[in-house]
């Protein structure tokens, strides 16, 4: 899961920043990236769903909600197949003085 952690000051010098290398790098990435599809996903319906207003093409209440369950379930076939990505990691019993040498 992980090759090696390295630990350097950070840019201000008032923190510490923890590069991780290995599979686990890859699945922090993965969800980042997810985070922003996500985000990019949700102004793209929004400013469509604004387009379509001002445009006159929502007739009714029903037609804004179908629209927006449609933008929903969208959304949630996506991150289904983000979903596939994660995975939990449980540290054992003595991880903490091993780890950090305590």
């Amino acid at each position: 899961m992980v090759q090696k952690v390295v630990i350097a000051p950070s840019a201000d010098g008032k923190t510490a920043e923890l590069i991780i290398h290995g599979r686990l790098a890859a699945i922090l990435a993965a969800q980042e990236a997810w985070r922003e599809v996500s985000r990019e996903l949700r102004s793209e319906q929004s400013a469509e769903f604004d387009r379509r207003r001002s445009a006159g093409e929502f007739k009714s209440l029903a037609d804004k909600t179908k629209f927006l369950r449609r933008c929903e379930a969208l959304l949630a076939e996506r991150g289904q197949e983000w979903m596939l990505l994660q995975m939990s990691v449980v540290a054992g019993a003595g991880f903490e003085p091993a780890a950090f040498r305590l």
